[in-house]
């Protein structure tokens, strides 16, 4: 596997940390590469808590809006192995009218391991249809950004 230096990751990037358990490796003794998912969704996670949109209140139940995954890709650059504890760091690379693109890279120390983007779609919970991001949503995401260029 090539070893890739890490995406140029901006300084509003969200970064948070998680070891490797038994339960994330496959049958060679490595990280199964579907956890990639799940580190992308910690990831995530704590992007939008640091927004103001937790994912444990009903922020998104009052908008009236389902934010949906439409695209998930993943690069894999090096293994992860039992006890590794990697950092995630997650940005907003795009904000469109109802979509919102999220990239991802997955390091320890200092090699990357894999990396990724993410593409969610704000979709009317009623009509099932898309819609323009939430308003409060985008300035977050955009204040965000501004904050943190300066």
């Amino acid at each position: 596997m090539n070893k890739k230096e890490a995406p140029q990751i901006p300084n509003y990037a969200v970064k948070t940390e998680e070891r490797i358990r038994w339960s994330d490796l496959d049958a060679a003794g490595i990280m199964y590469f579907g956890q990639y998912v799940r580190l992308f969704e910690i990831g995530e996670t704590e992007l939008f808590r640091l927004v103001g949109f937790p994912y444990t209140n009903a922020q998104f139940e009052e908008l009236g809006v389902w934010m949906l995954r439409v695209n998930f890709h993943c690069d894999f650059h090096s293994p992860a192995h039992i006890d590794d504890l990697l950092t995630i760091s997650c940005w907003p690379e795009a904000i469109g009218g109802a979509s919102l693109r999220l990239r991802f890279a997955v390091q320890r120390d200092t090699e990357l391991l894999g990396d990724g983007s993410c593409t969610i779609v704000s979709v009317d919970k009623k009509a099932g249809k898309a819609v323009k991001l939430p308003e409060e949503l985008r300035q977050k995401m955009e204040s965000l950004i501004m904050r943190n260029q300066s």
